[in-house]
């Protein structure tokens, strides 16, 4: 599909960089960048609070959603906000959300399926960062700021993952850790932040040579 703007998607472990990394690009660039703050505008359509929709953010399960929904009232939010979307729902308006946007700029999209919603487009570039689970904890606790317990949390870390994958599936019927659906993998558990923000511009300035 043709596009003047660009479009670079970002599938990441958690822990493995993915938002700051996505953060560097947008601001190296000056695309619009798109992560937690869809949510925003998800709830100005919806009607709901950002709150309410993190419960359901690249989760799919139904059990989870049920949950999320017999949980709400025991949040401190507004009457107004106890009602929570399906995740089917939530992926729908920010779906909607996400073409709306690389129409009008140029964006670095963060999760949700983008890498599979925009694989026909022109413009677009799909990367996909890993980890190993120590790098991931060490990475994780200096954005949180806080020591993580590796024995005690790292099935923490792994059950994202998995929500992760199962969202993928369920939504683009692909397996979300197949490499071969990404067109650059970089495993950043080797290299400091500023060599890993190297590499990737040195990628994007090749694949796309008007952008150096």
């Amino acid at each position: 599909m043709m596009s003047r703007n660009y479009i670079i998607t970002i599938g990441r472990q958690l822990g493995s960089g993915g938002s700051a990394m996505g953060r560097f690009i947008a601001d190296r660039f000056g695309f619009q960048y798109i992560d937690k703050e869809i949510l925003v505008k998800a709830g100005e359509k919806l009607g709901l609070s950002k709150e309410n929709l993190e419960l359901v953010d690249e989760k799919n399960s139904s059990i989870w959603t049920s949950l999320a929904q017999t949980a709400v009232p025991e949040f401190p939010y507004n009457s107004d906000a106890w009602y929570v979307p399906t995740s089917r729902q939530l992926f729908e308006i920010q779906t909607q959300i996400m073409r709306e946007a690389v129409k009008e700029s140029s964006c670095v999209i963060i999760g949700r399926c983008a890498s599979h919603l925009f694989s026909g487009y022109e413009n677009h570039t799909s990367i996909f960062l890993q980890a190993d689970i120590k790098s991931r904890v060490a990475r994780l606790e200096k954005t949180l700021g806080t020591p993580i317990d590796l024995k005690k949390e790292r099935h923490l870390i792994e059950k994202e993952d998995h929500e992760r994958a199962k969202y993928y599936h369920t939504y683009t019927g692909k397996n979300w850790l197949d490499l071969t659906e990404y067109d650059f993998v970089l495993d950043t558990s080797h290299f400091e932040d500023w060599k890993v923000e190297e590499i990737l511009l040195h990628y994007l300035c090749y694949r796309f040579p008007a952008l150096k």
